[in-house]
C-alpha cells in the first residue's frame, strides 16, 4: 500500500512539474522571443518548430523501445530536454541558433509524455485508480505556472523566462526517476516486442488520428490569436487572464469526473459530443453575442480539449495489446498534437490578417465538424472499445 501511495504521488509530481514548465512556457514564449529581437514572421516558425517537432519525437521514441528500455528514455529524455532548454541562454536572439535549439529541446520534451501518459493508464489500470484523477494535477500545475510566471514577469521582466522553466525541466527529470515502471509492460525491452505493423492496417485507427487531428488543428487560432481577439473586443488582459483560468478549471473538473463518465456513456458517445461542443465554441465566438456568452462557452474547453483527452487515450491503451501501447500512444501525440497542432497554427497565422479574426474562428468551427462526420464515418468499433468496463 506505501509503496502505491509513492507510486502515484511520482505519477502526480510528474504531471505537475511537467505542465508547470508548460503552463509557463506557452503564454510567454512569443513575448519573450520579441523581448529577443525576433519578427512576427520569426515567432511563428519557432512557434510552429514546437509543435511539428512533436510529429517525428515520438514516434522515435516509440521505435527506440525496440532497442532500450522505458526507464531510460523517459530518464534520459527529461535530462536532455533539461539541458538543451539551458542553450537558450547563449542563443543570443541569432535566429538559426535558436531554431535549431528549439527543435532539439522539443524533441526530447515531446517524446516523454506519451510514455508516461502509458505508464499512467498501466499503473491505474493496475491500482484500480483513474488516470482523469491523476492527469488533473496536469493542469492544475499549467494554471499556478501560468499565473506564477506572470508575476514573476511582472516584477523581473521577460528576463525570468528562462530561469523559471529551466528550474521545472530539471524537477521533471528529477521526479521522473521515481515512475512505477516496474509495473508497465514496456519497461522490458524490445526483442519481445510484436510487429507494430499489422496494427496499422486498421483504417478505424486513421479515422480517428484524422478526426483527431482537425479537431487539434482547430484549436490553433485559439491558442495564437485568442487573447487578441478578446482585446479587440474591449477587454483589458486582467479579463483574458481570468479566461484562460476559466478553461483550464473547467478542464479540470472534467479530469475529475471523466472517468466515471467515460465508464457510462462509452468512448464513442464522449468523442462525437467533445468534438460537437468544440465546434460550437468556435462558431459563438466567431459571432460574438456578447460577453456572457464567451464566457459561457469558456467552460467548453472540458470538451475540447479534456473529454477528447482522455477519451482518447483510454480509445488507444484499449485499442493497442499491451506491448505495443507505447508505440500506439507515441502514434497519436504525434499525429493528433504534433501535426494537428502544427498545422493548425501555421493555418491561423495565415488566415487571421487575410479574412479577419471571425472568420477565423468560424472557418476553425466548419474544421471541428469535419473532424465529427469522420468519426460518424467510423464502422462499429471493437465490441471492446464501445464502452469501457
Amino acid at each position: 500500500m506505501l509503496k502505491a501511495r509513492h507510486e502515484g504521488q511520482a505519477l502526480v509530481a510528474f504531471y505537475f512539474f511537467y505542465f508547470c514548465a508548460l503552463g509557463a512556457f506557452m503564454p510567454y514564449w512569443g513575448p519573450w522571443l520579441r523581448s529577443v529581437g525576433q519578427g512576427a514572421l520569426a515567432i511563428g516558425l519557432l512557434t510552429a518548430a514546437v509543435q511539428f517537432s512533436k510529429v517525428l519525437a515520438p514516434n522515435v521514441w516509440g521505435w527506440l523501445l525496440h532497442h532500450t528500455s522505458m526507464r531510460w528514455l523517459i530518464r534520459g529524455g527529461g535530462l536532455a530536454a533539461a539541458l538543451s532548454f539551458l542553450l537558450l541562454f547563449w542563443a543570443e536572439g541569432h535566429f538559426w541558433a535558436l531554431l535549431l535549439i528549439t527543435l532539439l529541446f522539443s524533441f526530447f520534451w515531446a517524446a516523454t509524455l506519451p510514455l508516461v501518459d502509458n505508464i499512467s493508464m498501466a499503473w491505474a489500470e493496475r491500482q484500480g485508480r483513474r488516470y482523469g484523477r491523476i492527469r488533473l494535477w496536469g493542469s492544475i500545475g499549467f494554471i499556478v505556472l501560468s499565473l506564477g510566471m506572470g508575476i514573476l514577469v511582472s516584477h523581473w521582466g521577460l528576463r525570468s523566462f528562462l530561469p523559471g522553466i529551466t528550474v521545472f525541466l530539471f524537477l521533471t527529470w528529477w521526479v521522473s526517476r521515481f515512475l512505477p515502471f516496474a509495473s508497465d509492460p514496456q519497461s522490458t525491452t524490445a526483442q519481445k516486442l510484436p510487429s507494430f505493423l499489422p496494427e496499422l492496417r486498421d483504417f478505424r485507427l486513421w479515422f480517428f488520428l484524422a478526426a483527431g487531428t482537425l479537431e487539434q488543428a482547430s484549436h490553433g487560432v485559439y491558442y495564437a490569436f485568442y487573447s487578441i481577439y478578446v482585446e479587440a473586443h474591449g477587454h483589458n488582459s486582467s479579463t483574458v487572464g481570468l479566461l484562460w483560468a476559466l478553461a483550464v478549471v473547467a478542464e479540470v473538473l472534467f479530469f475529475w469526473f471523466g472517468d466515471r463518465i467515460l465508464h457510462h456513456w462509452g468512448t464513442m458517445t464522449v468523442f462525437v459530443s467533445a468534438f460537437l461542443l468544440t465546434a460550437l465554441r468556435w462558431v459563438v465566438i466567431a459571432l460574438w453575442p456578447g460577453f456572457v456568452w464567451i464566457v459561457l462557452v469558456q467552460t467548453l474547453h472540458a470538451a475540447s480539449y479534456a473529454a477528447f483527452h482522455l477519451a482518447a487515450i483510454h480509445w488507444v491503451f484499449a485499442r493497442f495489446p499491451q506491448a505495443l501501447r507505447a508505440r500506439g500512444m507515441a502514434l497519436y501525440a504525434s499525429l493528433v498534437y504534433g501535426l494537428g497542432g502544427g498545422i493548425g497554427a501555421l493555418a491561423a497565422g495565415w488566415a487571421w490578417p487575410q479574412i479577419g479574426g471571425s472568420a477565423t474562428f468560424l472557418a476553425a468551427g466548419i474544421l471541428a465538424a469535419l473532424a465529427t462526420l469522420l468519426l460518424l464515418g467510423m464502422f462499429r468499433p471493437r465490441p471492446a472499445l464501445e464502452k469501457l468496463v
